[in-house]
């Protein structure tokens, strides 16, 4: 695991099966269920939402020759029987292929691959779908050789700011602005993998997520600074409460730990040192150990979770907060915010690719009119605010016409608010995951009670600094 919730082909099986929600759009083409959101937290994720839909089905037609540029929902792009063009057949035709490689590969992005690869006369993009256990370590190895695929995603590379800075990734910061994508017509997360100035991938739909946690614990409806939070988790007094069901003692810590950007204090970046021998650290392993439920004892026995996913449209507000629980979402150093825990989807440019313009064709093609029709989902938005806005009416209509149904919050009130918690939403931050990952393992021997705490804290203090001294 890493501090950026990543997709790890390990969990691909079981993250399939437990998707947020089955979609079943006919009007919107999106056929295949639960389209939404495959993710790595298993279980993790809220209680199943299901939307479905009857409308006529529209006319088979070729949608590159209607489509207007503009972003309007256009239900004909998902018409069944659309032309598909094959890869020997775009080879005849002396195209250049581009290579994407990918794990668990959503269907808004094969939508968007068939659709760019029916109206371009000259690039085609080749899908390479890989489940390898070793994937991430042979493409870091390809790409430090001058060699791997032209498009890459989150899927298959572990990314953090040490890769980031070897150059191996396109800087598409200049591209994006001389592309016009502004925060005006989109939402900031449209760049991922931000560093300083530099942006290395690029979102086309946007899955922020945030938390509630029980006002029993909190003593009230305030938001907690990392202190007081750490203190009522830690002197919580229900000795049967959990986490959540199937949480690990990691996905605690990276909860309390990775939105701050020095880890609440313990590293000291500007004189290259760090000090994880406080009160604080010692509580928050204590909290991992005590509240993981990996067993998913819980499972049927929500009253005992402490905390569980929470995003506006999935969940009405007003139902989690009748039921004494308050929307915390997650902790950062300026406050609380919904994150962008994964990157599976972020799209990044390979540094060595020899067809860099097409695939700038490409991600034009996926930030343009159809590829972000192509992206639409009715719990999360585009990353194209004119998108969003004419893909929720769209769904909203189907509701009033009594064509679409939903066990989701799915109403006006639910929407802007989803656009309110996207707007506020923060990436978590780059700079201290491969520290997380040091303390993520050495955490796990406490966890599992083979070492004492203070050993454990001893060993940790003892490896992050030899690696803030060593990239220092």
């Amino acid at each position: 695991m890493t501090g950026i919730r990543q997709w790890n082909p390990k969990g691909r099986i079981t993250a399939m099966a437990v998707l947020v929600f089955t979609l079943l759009l006919a009007g919107c083409g999106k056929e295949a269920a639960g389209s939404a959101e495959p993710s790595d937290k298993s279980v993790e994720e809220s209680p199943e939402q299901t939307v479905s839909a009857e409308i006529d089905e529209p006319e088979t037609t070729d949608p590159a020759q209607e489509t207007s540029g503009q972003f309007q929902y256009d239900e004909k792009l998902f018409a069944l029987g659309l032309p598909v063009i094959e890869e020997d057949q775009a080879v005849a035709e002396g195209r250049t292929l581009l290579t994407l490689q990918a794990s668990l590969v959503n269907p808004w992005l094969k939508y968007s691959i068939a659709g760019f690869n029916r109206q371009s006369t000259d690039y085609f993009v080749r899908l390479e779908e890989t489940y390898d256990e070793d994937v991430e370590e042979r493409l870091s190895v390809e790409l430090m050789a001058g060699r791997g695929p032209d498009i890459i995603t989150g899927s298959v590379m572990n990314v953090s700011e040490s890769i980031l800075k070897k150059g191996v990734l396109v800087d598409l910061a200049p591209g994006l602005d001389a592309m016009g994508i502004t925060d005006e017509e989109y939402f900031p997360a449209v760049r991922a993998l931000r560093m300083e100035d530099h942006v290395y991938g690029i979102r086309t739909n946007i899955h922020p997520n945030g938390y509630w946690m029980r006002e029993s614990v909190l003593g009230g409806r305030e938001q907690p600074d990392i202190e007081t939070l750490v203190e009522k988790l830690y002197t919580y007094p229900d000795q049967e409460a959990v986490w959540h069901t199937n949480a690990r003692s990691e996905i605690i810590l990276e909860y309390l730990l990775s939105g701050s950007e020095n880890l609440w204090g313990m590293i000291d970046w500007e004189n290259g040192t760090c000090d994880f021998s406080g009160e604080l650290f010692a509580r928050i392993l204590e909290i991992a150990k005590h509240y993981a439920d990996p067993e998913r004892k819980t499972q049927d026995a929500e009253e005992r979770w402490l905390v569980f996913f929470y995003n506006p449209v999935r969940d009405s507000r007003k139902q989690v907060e009748s039921e004494g629980k308050v929307i915390i979402n997650y902790p950062f150093d300026d406050g609380n915010h919904p994150a962008y825990e994964r990157i599976g989807e972020v799209l990044m440019i390979n540094a060595n690719s020899k067809h860099q313009e097409g695939v700038w064709d490409f991600f034009a093609y996926l930030l343009g009119g159809e590829g972000q029709c192509y992206a639409t989902d009715p719990s999360s938005l585009t990353v194209s605010k004119e998108m969003s806005r004419n893909s929720f009416a769209y769904y909203l209509n189907l509701l009033e016409e009594g064509r679409m149904q939903t066990t989701m919050d799915f109403t006006p009130e639910s929407i802007e608010e989803l656009y309110a918690f996207t707007e506020d939403a923060r990436d978590i931050p780059l700079g201290t995951k491969e520290i997380l990952d040091i303390i993520y393992e050495e955490a796990q021997t406490f966890c599992d009670g083979d070492k004492p705490l203070e050993e454990v804290c001893n060993v940790i203090q003892k490896r992050v600094q030899l690696y803030i001294s060593e990239t220092k």
